[in-house]
């Protein structure tokens, strides 16, 4: 069942719901919403799992996290960095659209330095390399519902 995201003592607008492999529970602190699993990931996303593994040439293992989230209109997400556990991160966006924005993660980068890309439903982006430890990203308020599927892989895998 999803429900409110949480970071710290805040609360997001969006809800959520976290599956994670066994063996997987370093990955999660008490300071927020990584802390709940709904146990195993269920059969279609297994599935869905192993075409992006596929797809990524990566065996469907590495995978140690995954996250269904609701996005209801006008729902943001601000400017962070995943988790550093995390290794390659899968996104799958569902239904509506969405506008993610990324910036260099150096203060120093100039201000205008944004990079915004277009999620269209059932499109897919990746984050490895320098987009994922040298910037962050951010989601502009979704205009109607929205729903993604985020992937995770150890930090130390592929």
């Amino acid at each position: 069942p999803l429900r409110e995201a949480r970071f710290q003592e805040y609360f997001a607008k969006r809800r959520v719901v976290h599956f994670r492999s066994a063996g997987s529970a370093e990955a999660y602190d008490d300071n927020d919403d990584d802390t709940f699993s709904s146990g195993p990931l269920p059969q279609p996303f297994v599935e869905l799992q192993q075409r992006v593994a596929k797809w990524l040439a990566i065996d469907p293992a590495a995978f140690i996290h995954a996250l269904v989230s609701e996005y209801r209109a006008g729902t943001p997400i601000g400017w962070h960095r995943d988790k550093p556990v995390y290794g390659i991160v899968v996104g799958l966006s569902l239904a509506g659209w969405g506008r993610m924005r990324f910036r260099p993660l150096d203060p120093r980068a100039p201000r205008n330095a944004i990079v915004l890309l277009e999620l269209e439903p059932r499109s897919i982006y990746v984050m490895q390399g320098p987009i994922r430890w040298q910037w962050q990203h951010s989601m502009l308020p979704t205009k109607a519902l929205r729903y993604s599927i985020t992937f995770r892989t150890r930090a130390d895998e592929p």
